[in-house]
């Protein structure tokens, strides 16, 4: 074990120096401000200022780019958070170019490493109608009242009365962000994440996860809601619903035309809803969500829903026609030397269906809808009718819900892949 450590120490000495001579590097591209610097990025902070040529400034974001992959700190910091720390060495490195810049890299490292800084993220919802709570993942699904609203400006006015500005300041800050939190959340769907991460990439980070919760409920909206109901969610502004309107002039007559772009429904999350959303397997792929580490047939599912969720949100139906397709291919993993296609359709057929005719008539539509999806993705025909868009959309649903409840047995594609060559020979 001892021995194993020194390696693992050994190759971080490694790494530092690397970055360093690589600091070192870019330190030679820095150009004192003028006129022959002036068509370069002009950079001052930490008490220096210059400019960087092309080359240096690259090799400085690849110094960012390899402090970001070390110990997961990507998890924790955005680019722009770790680019202002480095910064700091760097107007050390040029201020004193015989510091020592592997410690300062060294220390730079501990401190990312010793971070602990749990922030919760409010982000706003919309196309629900929440009557009652539940969580998605990561995610809690609240209601944007008078409790949440009171929560937030507790936790901010606890922050500004520590601050040294004077007591005038303090509260017209405060009645700001009273303010724009309830304009922002009241009466709506609040979206609220636990991040352990600096603020920036915490407000990265929440939304990942909303919009993860987010596809497993346009999922849901399918097996709730009629089909041609266009329901819309998503994070503000992500997946707006509105009216439009179209003007027609000819030399004989004018007209106006206007349709809605969405649903005038909501998804209404009550406690039928939130039954149906368990009977289709939602909160199994939920655990998923919240896992640190998921199984291959898990992360197989994500993906295939996240790709079903995008179809749902296409203006046009050759898009949502392809994403749909994708979602399959995403399922299920052909065997070397058999076509994607083919494999895509036989295991829907038999997931699907228990007996010949229904299987048969299952693969002939999916290769049929395999051929329209190579004419929309190359270019060539391009005409998918509603019918067969809603007839794609029930397909992909229930292959998804099958294969969900197929995560009590299995945790492999490999293993889904086994069970259905098993079907086969029966």
């Amino acid at each position: 074990m001892a021995e194993i450590k020194g390696i693992s120490l050994r190759m971080n000495q490694q790494l530092i120096k690397k970055l360093a001579d690589q600091l070192k590097s870019s330190a030679e591209g820095a150009l004192p401000p003028g006129k022959e610097s002036e068509f370069l990025g002009f950079q001052m902070h930490d008490g220096v200022a210059y400019s960087l040529t092309n080359e240096a400034a690259r090799t400085f974001n690849e110094v960012v780019s390899k402090l970001l992959g070390q110990k997961q700190f990507s998890k924790k910091f955005s680019s722009k958070y770790v680019e202002k720390k480095l910064k700091a060495v760097f107007a050390e490195l040029l201020s004193n170019p015989k510091c020592d810049l592997e410690k300062k890299i060294s220390d730079l490292g501990d401190e990312l490493s010793s971070f602990d800084q749990n922030n919760i993220v409010f982000l706003k919802i919309e196309g629900i109608v929440l009557s009652a709570c539940l969580t998605i993942g990561k995610v809690r699904f609240v209601p944007g009242d008078e409790y949440l609203i009171q929560n937030i400006n507790d936790k901010s006015s606890a922050i500004i009365k520590t601050s040294k500005n004077d007591e005038e300041s303090k509260k017209s800050f405060k009645d700001l962000i009273e303010q724009q939190s309830r304009s922002e959340f009241q009466g709506g769907c609040v979206g609220v994440v636990e991040v352990n991460a600096e603020p920036v990439r915490a407000f990265e980070y929440a939304k990942e996860e909303v919009r993860r919760a987010i596809d497993l409920l346009r999922f849901s909206t399918k097996a709730i809601y009629p089909l041609s109901e266009d329901i819309r969610i998503g994070l503000k502004g992500d997946h707006p619903k509105t009216q439009r309107q179209g003007f027609i002039a000819s030399e004989i007559g004018f007209n106006t035309q206007g349709d809605s772009v969405g649903s005038v429904l909501p998804f209404e999350i009550n406690e039928d809803a939130i039954r149906r959303m368990d009977e289709i397997g939602v909160f199994l792929v939920s655990d998923a969500l919240s896992k640190k580490q998921t199984n291959n047939l898990e992360e197989a599912l994500i993906r295939a829903i996240h790709w079903f969720s995008v179809a749902l949100t296409q203006s046009e139906l050759s898009n949502s026609f392809l994403f749909l397709v994708v979602a399959l291919e995403s399922l299920f993993k052909a065997e070397r030397g058999n076509s994607i296609g083919g494999t895509v359709a036989e295991s829907v057929a038999f997931i699907m269906a228990d007996n010949l005719e229904g299987r048969k008539q299952l693969i002939s539509i999916v290769r049929d809808y395999y051929g329209k999806r190579s004419g929309v993705a190359h270019g060539g025909n391009k005409s998918i009718t509603d019918s067969e868009l809603f007839t794609l959309i029930n397909i992909v649903g229930t292959t998804l819900m099958v294969v969900i409840e197929k995560l009590k047995e299995f945790s492999s594609q490999k293993e889904l892949m086994g069970w259905i060559e098993e079907m086969k020979l029966k």
